[in-house]
């Protein structure tokens, strides 16, 4: 096999650092709806519905994707595959309500940490109770010591904003457990590709689940008068894109993930996550945004933690 060139073995690599600015892209959008609609429930459905229209479009095409669907399913009807497998969406709507409702807050790099923070402390409990793919993994001191810096740089990140905004540390708190649950949501979506062998069937899968979810609770809240769309118009156009924001993001990783690996892709789609957030609320800030030296030290404390967290699987897979 041809060993490709140091500059194309570039290309994926600033290709997953993009997609990592794209999650905070679609975190000021779905943020920024929020605002103008007045409610986190209305942005998060719409970028459900979106992504599953736009799945279903790739699906109408991809007869690979069509029938690893069917067959995951199946498998599901016939018992050979657990039920919960198909409840990432469940999980991803939640990460979407809160990511909708806190960003215009608490800004997008501190919801960034504390989503990171989160989903470093998430993956120690999922791995513990084997709900990934590979498996039981026992909880080893460096992931510890990584979920340990990783809340210490939450705290760290929102210490100078606990009197200047109203509610700034319960949102924070919100991000972190968000972050939590995307663990369990991509061990779902993971168990899900590999059954269906389709990244886009496991979408496809979460989307729509996501979509049943919050288009249950939209409707239950509006006959109830507790949502209600303020001002729709108000939105610029781009804070209608969450829903494509997030496709890339699956599309992108389709591509990406077989020549990187998922340790390196999650390394580098963190960092540019993390740093696309910090120049978000440096040059496009929102009203309540502010940028601090507490915010810059956690974002480098949560990048530490990653690393930190990642050394003993590079190890591994490395002597291999």
């Amino acid at each position: 096999m041809t060993v490709p060139s140091p500059g194309l073995r570039l290309i994926p690599a600033v290709v997953t650092v993009t997609l990592g600015g794209v999650i905070s892209l679609q975190s000021r959008a779905n943020g920024e709806l929020s605002r103008d609609l007045g409610s986190g429930f209305a942005p998060a459905l719409l970028t459900m519905v979106t992504g599953l229209a736009l799945l279903l479009v790739v699906l109408a095409g991809h007869r690979r994707s069509r029938l690893g669907l069917v067959a995951a399913l199946a498998g599901v009807r016939g018992g050979r595959l657990p039920w919960w497998i198909l409840t990432g969406g469940v999980f991803g709507a939640l990460f979407l309500v809160v990511q909708s409702v806190a960003v215009p807050l608490v800004g997008v790099a501190v919801f960034s940490v504390g989503v990171v923070a989160g989903q470093t402390t998430g993956s120690l409990l999922a791995d513990r109770a084997g709900l990934s793919p590979s498996g039981v993994k026992p909880i080893s001191p460096n992931r510890v010591v990584a979920a340990l810096l990783a809340v210490i740089a939450v705290g760290l990140a929102i210490s100078n904003r606990l009197e200047s905004a109203s509610g700034v540390a319960v949102f924070a708190i919100l991000a972190f457990v968000a972050g939590v649950l995307i663990a369990p949501q991509q061990s779902a979506n993971g168990r899900v590709a590999i059954a269906a062998g389709s990244p886009f069937s496991a979408a496809t899968v979460n989307f729509a689940g996501g979509a049943v979810v919050l288009s249950i609770v939209v409707a239950a809240g509006w006959a109830l008068g507790a949502i209600r769309i303020t001002d729709p118009v108000a939105a610029p156009w781009w804070a209608y894109l969450g829903g494509v924001l997030g496709l890339c993001v699956v599309a992108g990783a389709a591509w990406v993930v077989p020549m990187v690996g998922v340790l390196l892709f999650s390394l580098l789609s963190v960092f540019g996550q993390l740093a696309g957030a910090l120049l978000l609320d440096v040059f496009l800030p929102t009203a309540d945004t502010s940028v601090g030296w507490q915010v810059v030290a956690g974002v480098v404390l949560t990048l530490a933690a990653v690393i930190i967290a990642a050394v003993p699987r590079r190890a591994r897979v490395s002597g291999r």
